[in-house]
C-alpha cells in the first residue's frame, strides 16, 4: 500500500535534496470557536491525480471549504501557488496547511510560495527518508526542524511535523515522539498530531496534550475502526469529542479530516459522510 510517508520519501530520496481539513478559527467544544471543515488531500489521491479541479469542485459541493494538499514543492500538482490559490478561492475554499518534503536547503523557496499561496503551515509528514534508527538520529532531525521552522518564520509561514507510529516504537527506554517534542523549539515548531497514529502507536492523546500543552496546533481527525484501519469519522473507536474538551491545553488552532482505508464505500462517500458527522456532532 502506498502511504503519504511513503510517497514522500520517495519524492525525497528521487530529487538528491536530503543531504542525510485544516480548519481556521471562529465554535470548537471547549474553546468556544468555529472551525472550517477541513481535509487532507491524500484522502482522495487517484481522484486528484485524474483531476485536481474537479475533485476540489465536489468537495466544495459536500460543504468542505479548507484544504490540505500534499506533494508541495513550491507548487501544487503542477500549478503556480498563485494559480492554486485562485482555484480554491473561486470555490470559496482556503489552503491553511500543506504536507510537504520540505528541507533546510529548499525551505527558503517552499515557505516564498506557501506565502503567495496564502498558507499558514507547512508540514513535514514524516521523515522522508531520514536515518531514524537511533535517539541521535532523531535528535538530529529535530535539530533540523528547528533551522526549518526558523526559515519558514521569516516569511509568516510556521513549520509543523506530523506523525505516523514510528516514532512510538521505543529505543533506549524513551519514546522517539518524546524526544522530538524535548528537542525543538515550541517558538519554531509546531505538532500536527495525527490521533489515529498516535493511538495505533500504543499512547493516549490526552496525555500529550496534558504534558506538552500549547504544543499541538494542528490535529488529523482519523478515526480508526475494530480492524485497526482508518474509516468514516464517527463509526471507528477514537472519542474525538472527548478529545475536542482538550483543544486549548493542546493549543489546537486547525483540524483536517484524513482517510487511507475505505471498506465502507468509495473515498468520496467517505468523505461526505465524515463531513456530515464532524458538522453535526463535533463542531
Amino acid at each position: 500500500m502506498t502511504t503519504r510517508r511513503n510517497f514522500l520519501k520517495n519524492i525525497t530520496l528521487m530529487s538528491g535534496v536530503l543531504a542525510t481539513s485544516s480548519l481556521q478559527a471562529e465554535s470548537l467544544p471547549g474553546i468556544g470557536r468555529k472551525m472550517k471543515t477541513g481535509i487532507q488531500l491524500w484522502t482522495l489521491k487517484d481522484m486528484v491525480s485524474a483531476d485536481v479541479a474537479g475533485t476540489l469542485s465536489a468537495l466544495s459541493k459536500i460543504g468542505y471549504n479548507s484544504l490540505e494538499p500534499y506533494g508541495f514543492d513550491g507548487s501544487f500538482y503542477g500549478q503556480s501557488a498563485k494559480d492554486f490559490r485562485k482555484m480554491c478561492d473561486d470555490l470559496g475554499m482556503v489552503i491553511t496547511s500543506t504536507h510537504s518534503g520540505i528541507t533546510v536547503e529548499n525551505a527558503p523557496m517552499y515557505a516564498d510560495k506557501a506565502a503567495e499561496a496564502g498558507l499558514e503551515y507547512i508540514v513535514l509528514p514524516s521523515f522522508n527518508g531520514r536515518p531514524e534508527k537511533t535517539l541521535d538520529d532523531f535528535k538530529k532531525v529535530a535539530h533540523e526542524m528547528n533551522q526549518i521552522g526558523e526559515i519558514t518564520k521569516k516569511s509568516g509561514i510556521t513549520f509543523g511535523y506530523h506523525n505516523h507510529n514510528f516514532e512510538f516504537h521505543p529505543m533506549e527506554g524513551k519514546l522517539p515522539y518524546d524526544t522530538l517534542l524535548a528537542e525543538t523549539d515550541p517558538g519554531l515548531v509546531t505538532f500536527q498530531m495525527d490521533i489515529y497514529w498516535v493511538v495505533k502507536g500504543g499512547q493516549k492523546p490526552e496525555e500529550y496534550f496534558e504534558n506538552h500543552p500549547g504544543r499541538f496546533q494542528l490535529w488529523h481527525i482519523k478515526d480508526m475502526g475494530n480492524d485497526g484501519e482508518s474509516c468514516i469519522i464517527g463509526n471507528g473507536r477514537i472519542k474525538f469529542k472527548e478529545l475536542l474538551k482538550l483543544s486549548k491545553k493542546a493549543g489546537l488552532k486547525r483540524i483536517v479530516y484524513e482517510q487511507e482505508q475505505y471498506s465502507e464505500g468509495t473515498p468520496i462517500y467517505c468523505a461526505e459522510q465524515s463531513y456530515k458527522y464532524i458538522q453535526k456532532y463535533l463542531l
